[in-house]
């Protein structure tokens, strides 16, 4: 059953970070040429097609992708909470679920800008051409860096921006532990 667990919880949330990643390039990048951002909507568009064609989008926030990946994250606990346990599970009420799919939902965000932060931090370390890819990625991460370094500035030339913000994350991860034991761990 671990590896059940395991291969059902990769697939939520590869599956809930690219959602995310179309969700928030369409917000604030409106870069449809951008190969990376290209791909991001090739993987999720046979998806977001059944449900686009009854709600249309508001400007430039895809509401149906937002609906398709709140119901991603409500489906998630229920379905790893049965993969992970041997015996059938107790069933909770459809707005303790919505309850738990928000906070899923809060963690998917949390992880996907740990890891892009992560990803830009290794990459400056490189002395590498710019391709789409790195595009992206600073574009997405610098209006959170930027957030930032408006209240502190670098120390030495050095950017303790990045530092600051993972060490929230890993916080709030934590604190996520302590006041939700329950279910934490399993979303």
């Amino acid at each position: 059953m671990l590896t059940l667990t395991f291969l059902g919880r990769s697939i939520f949330e590869i599956t809930i970070m690219t959602l995310l990643m179309r969700i928030w390039i369409n917000l604030f990048m409106n870069d449809i040429y951008n190969s990376f951002s290209q791909f991001i909507i090739l993987v999720t568009q046979p998806f977001i097609t059944p449900i686009k064609f009854f709600i249309p989008n508001i400007k430039n926030f895809e509401i149906s992708s937002f609906i398709l990946l709140s119901i991603i994250c409500i489906m998630k606990y229920p379905i790893l909470t049965y993969l992970e346990v041997t015996f059938v599970p107790y069933i909770l009420s459809l707005t303790t679920y919505i309850f738990i799919g928000f906070f899923s939902l809060v963690k998917g965000i949390g992880y996907l800008i740990f890891w892009l932060i992560t990803i830009r931090s290794i990459f400056s370390w490189f002395n590498r051409n710019y391709n789409d890819f790195d595009i992206v990625l600073n574009k997405l991460t610098d209006q959170i860096l930027n957030f930032t370094r408006k209240y502190i500035s670098p120390i030495y030339n050095v950017d303790m921006s990045a530092f600051i913000i993972t060490m929230s994350l890993y916080f709030l991860n934590f604190l996520g532990y302590d006041l939700f034991p329950g279910f934490w761990s399993i979303i």
